[in-house]
């Protein structure tokens, strides 16, 4: 599912294109038809979510479906916090205490990140584990065999959730929109304090307004028709991948672009906001100090840089 890609690794220049009108979303939906006319294996149930992600999609279609979502956020935005308090009070209360390891990502993130899908979408272990499930889609490494396995997923619980409208479909899709955005940006961020602040007490560290990190690096858009304002830099149906994060950005261009532009900021951006100040209020109470030992990068990390793994041990 490889392309030819054109980078873009300049914030100012990757802003002006993800807004600029001569450029559209790729589309994954678009990708998986090519890849089942090419395999021969039916990808119809991983089309038809994909073709309801807002992130790979535009126009009308694109600004409804966010309406609706924007909407389903708006109304549970309260039990999302109560279900985060819930589940934080009881993380810090039995993984944190001397000589504890943790892995940051699993015991810890993922947790929190349940708590507010299951405040969005109907309480099934099964639509959770295919809330997680769903963003290895977009890896370009995932085989085939893989592929076809979400998509099965995917088909049954369009045949036992989604017969008589998209509602449920939606639902699903916001809240695999956020999963591995939250889940890696909020570990990440958190090792970064912990490694900037080596043999510190938690409560003695300098947390972070904001989070430091994002797991989502870049996004890809395709150059719709030529134009007077990029002459010469792009041609038609070239895809273009734009950096929004970088360690050569200065801090504030990452800071400005941590929850995407315009018509495509982050839907959850308001909740992430608030979780990570209530996760800083929570770990700056603990007098334990950390050890940093290792870290892990996912392999299916495209479009996101997703730790698989954070460990860290208390004293």
């Amino acid at each position: 599912m490889a392309s030819q890609i054109r980078f873009v690794e300049d914030a100012q220049t990757a802003k002006a294109v993800i807004l600029s009108a001569e450029f559209t979303t790729y589309s994954m939906a678009d990708r998986y038809r090519e890849l089942s006319e090419r395999a021969k294996i039916d990808f119809s149930a991983a089309i038809k979510l994909l073709d309801h992600l807002p992130v790979f999609i535009d126009g009308e279609k694109h600004q409804r479906i966010r309406k609706v979502m924007a909407k389903r956020i708006s109304e549970t935005n309260g039990r999302q916090l109560a279900a985060t308090e819930e589940t934080l009070a009881t993380l810090c209360s039995t993984l944190f205490h001397t000589g504890a390891e943790i892995e940051l990502v699993a015991d810890f993130c993922q947790p929190l990140w349940r708590s507010i899908s299951s405040a969005i979408i109907p309480r099934s272990e099964s639509m959770l584990e295919l809330v997680d499930a769903i963003p290895a889609l977009f890896s370009p490494h995932l085989s085939i065999r893989e592929r076809a396995k979400i998509n099965t997923k995917i088909a049954a619980f369009l045949e036992a959730h989604c017969t008589q409208s998209d509602d449920n479909l939606l639902l699903l899709c916001l809240a695999s929109l956020g999963a591995r955005p939250f889940v890696g940006t909020m570990g990440l961020s958190i090792w970064e304090a912990f490694q900037a602040h080596p043999g510190a007490k938690m409560s003695e560290m300098g947390w972070a307004p904001l989070f430091t990190s994002s797991s989502l690096t870049f996004v890809d858009r395709i150059f719709s028709a030529p134009s007077e304002r990029h002459p010469q830099s792009f041609e038609t149906g070239d895809r273009v991948r734009c950096f929004t994060q970088s360690r050569s950005y200065a801090a504030e261009e990452n800071r400005m672009a941590l929850f995407g532009f315009g018509a495509h900021t982050c839907l959850g951006k308001s909740i992430s906001k608030k979780v990570w100040q209530l996760v800083v209020t929570a770990l700056s109470q603990l007098h334990l100090r950390v050890d940093c030992q290792s870290i892990e990068m996912s392999p299916h990390n495209d479009p996101f840089q997703m730790p698989a793994s954070l460990k860290v041990a208390l004293t």
